[in-house]
């Protein structure tokens, strides 16, 4: 099993808070509740997203839709809860799920994805 795993997560604008604190709660301290910032990302339709992707470790997936506990840091468990229920795993982004493409390449992820960048902040 490989040491890393790339994940590309894209997450509609009105799910960002508690995206965030699911973060919070399956990241490695309370600074993953800034893993999605601004949505600049947005899909053919124009639903806006942030995204994020980088090395997780290989059992991400399967902790991500495990039962959650709350880390020391503390989290608003109510709000990761929702977000969990929300994930989903392969394209395309939808404005009511949060979406996760496995893989190494990025361009590929995002291309499943159909998010393309939108440098104007709304």
């Amino acid at each position: 099993m490989p040491d890393q795993i790339r994940i590309t997560i894209a997450c509609p604008a009105a799910l960002i808070q508690d995206a965030n604190q699911l973060a919070r709660v399956i990241g490695y301290s309370e600074a993953d509740d800034q893993t999605y910032g601004a949505a600049i990302w947005q899909d053919a339709a124009g639903n806006r997203y942030a995204v994020a992707s980088g090395p997780v470790s290989p059992v991400f997936p399967e902790a991500a839709v495990s039962a959650l506990t709350a880390p020391e840091w503390g989290a608003d468990m109510t709000a990761a809860a929702r977000a969990q229920a929300l994930i989903r795993i392969g394209g395309p982004a939808a404005p009511d799920q949060i979406t996760a493409v496995i893989g190494e390449d990025v361009p590929a992820a995002l291309a499943e994805l159909g998010v393309t960048r939108d440098d104007v902040e709304p």
